[in-house]
């Protein structure tokens, strides 16, 4: 037989495969650019798959840093830093040109990081920093007041009529705090206020000292989910509101809400399901129950990675050694789990958001963080399950999944930064960057 070149059983992985892999998701994600009149956008996914009766998939934008130009832009940023290649730069500035001359300011109705406008103003912030052209500057201030504009004021708080989570419109309160400290312009820092106060009011003071938030019900979404639960952990719940409550304190100094956040910290502490050296938050939670809900995510979106975010930047505001104690537990739960290979109930997909791909974020994270040589162990056992995952073909490298788990017949290639193969890709290069000593601009979280 002839040399396999696209893939072996006994092919090593080494540092190098990481880049090269990245480098083959960018050729199979120019394969989807839709040249503009002034830039380029990229299509969501390949179109192979099916995305029938999927309402939520259907609200993915071409923009966004989650699923659009801003987050495949940002992907070519990173790759630009790694290997110098002006071709990258170029392709993310055809991105950051998309969303400058389509701009609407009614975008800011939808303000988030992740869905909505702020993403732009985060990616526009970076293309500013990586080109020195001050419109990118421009436009994450225009960005900041857009959102700020569109919100409702009442009693000195603020909102906007969606979801007021973290992967929803709290998210802004990140935006602006990082944008106060990019301009230096405090006005950002109230706008914060606002909407933190705004969410402060919608607070569940508990018995034991504690608080929470619950802001939406799952069942509203998910008919074949059960109703009545809380939902606690980064994207929707209360970690979010406790990462967002800790970021502002450090901004800040305002004990007040850095209290919340330490309250609001040990409530999830206190409904983390134990076991030895192991702890997690539930995707679902019930309290005064012994109802189960025996499904749980394991990445950023409801898992261990978006929770050890919180005890991350607790632990670096307190020097508080609980916290990262904490964060070792939640990485002891991804293993007993069975991650990276164990593809459990809540661990479907090869992404940032939801996969696999937020878990070696995780890992790389933990490298500096913990100290400990098992999370270059972990990073690359995760990195290698990643990439054998992959569907490989003259075409590039990509990943096909059920980006709406309860609908997993709908099978696609997406593209994005959260949601496909530019976040795989950049989680793969991150590594690289980690193992090779080369700096790279991390993911917002990170």
């Amino acid at each position: 037989m002839g040399e396999i070149k696209l893939i072996s059983p006994f092919k090593e992985i080494d540092n190098s495969t990481y880049l090269e892999t990245a480098k083959a998701v960018a050729e199979w994600i120019d394969r989807f650019s839709v040249k503009k009149e002034k830039g380029k956008s990229w299509k969501l996914s390949s179109g192979e798959g099916s995305s029938e009766g999927d309402e939520l998939a259907g609200r993915l934008s071409d923009r966004t840093i989650y699923s659009g130009a801003a987050g495949i832009g940002y992907f070519y940023i990173q790759l630009y830093e790694i290997t110098g290649k002006k071709q990258y730069l170029e392709e993310a500035i055809e991105a950051g040109e998309y969303l400058l001359n389509t701009y609407d300011e009614e975008l800011g109705k939808k303000p988030g990081i992740h869905t909505g406008l702020s993403g732009e103003g985060v990616f526009a912030n970076v293309l500013y920093k990586k080109t020195g052209d001050e419109k990118y500057l421009d436009y994450a201030k225009k960005v900041g007041d857009a959102v700020y504009k569109y919100a409702v004021k009442e009693d000195g708080k603020a909102y906007w009529y969606n979801l007021i989570d973290y992967m929803g419109d709290g998210s802004t309160v990140l935006y602006w705090i990082n944008l106060a400290d990019i301009t230096k312009d405090k006005k950002y820092l109230s706008y914060a206020k606002e909407v933190l106060d705004y969410i402060i009011s919608l607070i569940t003071e508990n018995e034991d000292g504690t608080v929470n938030w619950n802001f939406l019900e799952i069942n509203d979404y998910f008919k074949n989910l059960p109703a009545g639960g809380l939902i606690s952990n980064f994207a929707h719940g209360t970690a979010g509101v406790v990462y967002l409550l800790t970021k502002y304190y450090e901004a800040t100094n305002d004990e007040y809400y850095f209290d919340l956040a330490k309250r609001g910290f040990e409530f999830l502490v206190n409904i983390a399901v134990k076991d030895g050296d192991s702890a997690i938050v539930p995707y679902i939670y019930w309290k005064d129950t012994q109802t189960a809900y025996d499904v749980f995510y394991l990445s950023l979106c409801h898992g261990p990675v978006g929770t050890a975010i919180v005890a991350k930047e607790l632990y670096k505001a307190t020097n508080d050694e609980k916290y990262i104690e904490f964060y070792k537990k939640l990485t002891n739960a991804l293993v007993k789990a069975g991650v990276p290979n164990v593809r459990s109930s809540g661990y479907w997909n090869d992404c940032v958001c939801c996969g696999s791909s937020g878990v070696l974020l995780h890992f790389i994270d933990g490298i500096d963080t913990i100290g400990d040589e098992k999370y270059v162990r972990l990073a690359k056992e995760t990195a290698r399950k990643l990439i054998g995952d992959a569907f490989k073909d003259e075409k590039g490298i990509r990943w096909y999944n059920a980006w709406t788990r309860v609908i997993p017949w709908n099978v696609d290639s997406h593209l994005g930064l959260y949601i496909g193969a530019a976040g795989s890709a950049s989680a793969l290069l991150s590594l690289y960057a980690k193992l090779e000593n080369k700096e790279i601009t991390p993911l917002v979280e990170f």
